[in-house]
């Protein structure tokens, strides 16, 4: 079984891999070992540029790492499904990550998205546990985990498995991003007050919960984030604490307690 040790090497080799199939092969192994068949690492866009060489990624077109069926994949792209996903739809919805059995909560499922429930159970993959990746100004994009059909989903795993997905697409966007000449991501260390916060957002604690452990008011506590936020831009509070880790402005150990 899977621990945080674990979670917290696949980051830092994240970190440091140079290229997609140095990424692909470290998300197939823990994927693997928090209990899951597949994953699949995608941006919510026309896939149609995806192939096997993965030149999409390198030459900066777009996320998309994946294990699933390869005879799914070719409907999926070919259908240009990732129009119509439910589990996608859901995820535009949400920041955490959720389980596909969840879907009904977040979209009205419709006869249409019925039936590509029901072609992704055929095709051998039934239950999931889905993580949001949303990038203000860029496409969405989300990491996927699956079992496949008849198997039990790893619900034990699945903290482990927001953070490792939320980190995944954090290391491919930086790889395709790089790709495009973009500017580099931010460098700029954040201040010592605001790591304070966010390692405390990380452990669930509300603004009058960190003011209390800090010493300092709600009030500021909120300013700390709300600058943190910004810093990233990024819409939420937990998304600029993986962000931090991602830096390694912060570690595994400072967030989970």
């Amino acid at each position: 079984m899977t621990g945080f040790a674990d979670v917290e090497r696949f980051i830092e080799d994240s970190k440091r891999a140079a290229t997609p199939r140095e990424l692909e092969s470290l998300l197939s192994s823990i994927t693997g070992e928090m209990g899951f068949d597949y994953y699949a690492l995608i941006h919510h866009v026309d896939l149609a540029p995806m192939n096997r060489a993965l030149t999409h990624m390198e030459d900066g077109s777009l996320v998309a790492l994946t294990n699933y069926p390869e005879g799914w994949v070719e409907a999926y792209v070919a259908r240009n499904i990732v129009a119509n996903d439910p589990v996608l739809l859901a995820s535009h919805r949400s920041n955490v990550g959720f389980k596909w059995e969840d879907v009904p909560k977040f979209i009205d499922v419709t006869s249409a998205h019925r039936s590509i429930t029901e072609d992704t159970r055929k095709a051998g993959l039934e239950q999931g546990y889905t993580v949001p990746a949303h990038v203000p100004g860029e496409a969405n994009g989300s990491c996927n985990f699956a079992m496949r059909t008849g198997r039990r989903l790893p619900e034990e795993n699945l903290l482990m498995a927001q953070m490792v997905g939320s980190f995944a697409f954090q290391a491919a966007r930086a790889m395709v991003m790089k790709a495009r000449s973009a500017p580099p991501l931010h460098v700029r260390p954040l201040t010592t007050r605001q790591l304070e916060c966010l390692a405390l957002v990380a452990r669930g604690k509300s603004d009058w919960e960190i003011a209390h452990i800090l010493g300092i008011g709600a009030e500021s506590v909120k300013h700390h984030v709300k600058m943190a936020r910004e810093h990233y831009d990024v819409p939420t509070r937990i998304q600029a604490a993986f962000r931090a880790v991602f830096e390694s402005q912060l570690t595994i150990s400072d967030v989970v307690p």
